[in-house]
């Protein structure tokens, strides 16, 4: 009885000794104590980016020369004469079709991954500047912060 009193005792000491350290750690992690929170619009950034908007163009234009491929395609299908001829390129114009729309897909993926680096980096960049040392998503806000959209958007290319 004793044994499992005094395991039960080293047990709920361990714990409060592990708990003050993590509020100790938590509440030190940062000079001073003083924690400055920013938020920004990430939406309203994605906006102002030139690079997006010639990335979507790119993908847009890109989509409209495979759609008057598929019509061209299309025809050519309907014009052969046999089933077979038409299986064979069914099948040749599909794969066709599979490359165009993965070639489609990785290159704005890849666009799009460069611009989240910028982005993410110029954020990080004015943040450190201005002393921030969190900087959340305008969505994930509901009370407190400041804004730093503003001072960001000339940042964004």
């Amino acid at each position: 009885m004793k044994k499992n009193l005094l395991t039960l005792a080293l047990c709920f000491f361990a714990f409060g000794l592990g708990f003050s350290f993590n509020n100790l750690a938590f509440s030190d992690g940062v000079s001073g104590g003083n924690i400055k929170i920013g938020y920004v619009n990430v939406g309203e950034l994605l906006k102002a980016s030139k690079a997006l908007k010639a990335a979507e163009e790119q993908r847009a234009k890109a989509t409209g020369d495979m759609l008057k491929w598929y019509d061209n395609a299309s025809a050519d299908i309907q014009k052969q004469t046999t089933d077979a001829a038409r299986k064979n390129l069914v099948k040749k114009y599909e794969a066709q079709l599979t490359q165009k729309k993965t070639a489609i897909r990785d290159a704005y993926a890849k666009k799009a991954a460069e611009i989240d680096k910028q982005l993410t980096s110029a954020i990080n960049q004015k943040a450190s500047d201005m002393g921030y040392n969190i900087v959340l998503k305008k969505d994930a806000v509901l009370f407190g912060g400041d804004d730093i959209t503003p001072q960001i958007l000339p940042l964004v290319k």
